[in-house]
């Protein structure tokens, strides 16, 4: 049997004090003496701060504008949306007077107003009777047709309750085969004219309106086996297009990455060149990104990586990026996955199930709507870091290209929330601090997985 071990009282009460001093300060140096306050992302009021904005938005199919997913994207601030229409749906028949069905695009508009969206109107093809193709050149005779009933359009939506004020003309134009049979690829000078005649109409009606070049794709060349004509936007402008529109329309998606990577990372380099092809026209607009995405699935034939993580990093770094670029406005496609498309776009999927990249989309939403662009900020490592300022915070997003990067934040503490939305706040010493020093500055670690950063600025 063993015999029983004491310890004199004094010194049992020295332990017991001595582990309770210790306990305690293992809990106040991961704690301030007051409680931080919460940055937009985790505020009440983040969603209605950041659409007034409007600079992000989302792609939404008209099927799915009643959707729950088109409500709770409205909610956390999705400002901008887009969505396809069609002529041939609204006038299938030639009639005089003109007889409209406009019962299902009121349907769908007057719910994204109502959810929050400012639409952007995109005219998505012609009706049948005026052209043989539904995103190619208009017969001569229909010219007229196609003006007046875009001025009845913008008599109708253009008023409340509606109030719809950007009119983007025909999607992707540059396109020259494709599920709408031939458009306008190849045809520069054509669409430059129907860009002509629906500047005329829409301004006729609403003077303050802003015409959109429809977003190219440009990529995808005819050469490379694709379906889009590289000679396509200069022959437009060269046709004399300019005057005719008040912002440029692209479209990116990171497939094509390479091309641009030496004008610039990312959709900032296709961007960068963009403007340089408007300049030789002497143009200087506006560039606005009208689709960009990244698929979470893809279909067997293609070798490419898809999952659901490169499309939630894609999401924090393209957006980002896209900011960085002064684009605007700047809408992720898609709102939805579609289950008969090869490949898979959506925030959400088919059942309206919020996938991780919504989370993502969420969090640069607070971060990126009305946030003055403050900069690059010093890494080491491969990575990049930018930060926006609000009133009152300093957002940061941070990701490693290769590893782990690192940097400092000054102040006693910050707010760091991951790709997912999940929040914690780093306090300067704690154990969210590499150099687990109290100095005035916490060290970070950012490795594959973005991050954003909330540091306070005290306006």
């Amino acid at each position: 049997m063993r015999p029983a071990f004491s310890l004199p009282l004094s010194t049992a009460l020295a332990l017991l004090l001595a582990g309770l001093a210790f306990a305690l300060w293992q809990g106040l140096r991961d704690r301030s003496p007051a409680a931080p306050p919460r940055p937009p992302l985790l505020a009440a009021s983040a969603a209605r701060e950041s659409a007034a904005a409007r600079e992000i938005g989302v792609y939404l199919y008209a099927e799915d504008a009643l959707s729950p997913a088109a409500e709770r994207l409205a909610r956390i601030g999705a400002q901008w949306t887009r969505t396809w229409f069609s002529w041939d749906d609204v006038e299938p028949v030639r009639t005089d007077p003109p007889t409209y069905h406009w019962q299902q695009m009121d349907q769908v508009l007057l719910s994204l107003v109502r959810a929050g969206f400012e639409p952007i109107f995109l005219l998505g093809g012609n009706a049948r009777w005026a052209a043989d193709s539904s995103c190619g050149p208009l017969h001569a005779h229909a010219q007229a047709d196609f003006q007046r009933f875009l001025r009845d359009l913008v008599t109708r939506y253009s008023a409340p309750p509606y109030d719809i004020h950007v009119w983007e003309i025909y999607n992707e134009p540059d396109s020259v085969f494709g599920a709408q049979g031939y458009c306008f690829g190849t045809r520069g000078a054509l669409y430059a004219d129907s860009l002509r005649l629906a500047y005329e109409a829409i301004k006729s009606v609403d003077p303050t309106a802003l015409v959109m070049f429809g977003g190219i794709s440009y990529d995808f060349f005819l050469d490379e086996g694709g379906s889009f004509d590289p000679a396509f936007l200069d022959d437009a402008l060269a046709a004399g297009a300019g005057p005719y529109f008040d912002l440029f329309a692209f479209h990116y998606y990171p497939a094509f990455a390479e091309r641009w990577n030496a004008f610039g990372p990312g959709v900032a380099g296709k961007a960068a060149y963009l403007r340089s092809e408007l300049a030789r026209f002497g143009l200087d607009k506006p560039l606005a990104l009208t689709e960009i995405g990244r698929p979470t699935h893809g279909p067997p034939s293609d070798p490419a990586s898809y999952s659901q993580a490169l499309t939630t990093r894609f999401v924090a770094e393209a957006l980002t990026l896209a900011r960085v670029a002064d684009l605007s406005p700047i809408l992720w496609f898609t709102a939805v996955d579609k289950p008969d498309e090869p490949y898979q776009y959506g925030l959400y999927a088919a059942g309206y199930q919020p996938q991780p990249s919504f989370f993502a989309y969420r969090a640069l939403l607070a971060a990126l709507q009305g946030g003055s662009y403050a900069g690059v900020l010093p890494v080491q490592g491969q990575g990049q870091a930018h930060s926006f300022d609000h009133a009152g915070w300093r957002a940061i997003i941070v990701w490693a290209e290769t590893g782990e990067v690192h940097l400092t934040a000054p102040g006693p503490w910050i707010w760091q929330v991951d790709s997912q939305g999940a929040a914690r706040i780093l306090y300067d010493g704690g154990r969210g601090d590499r150099d687990q020093t109290r100095n005035g500055v916490i060290a970070l670690a950012v490795a594959a997985d973005p991050m954003l950063f909330w540091l306070p600025t005290h306006d």
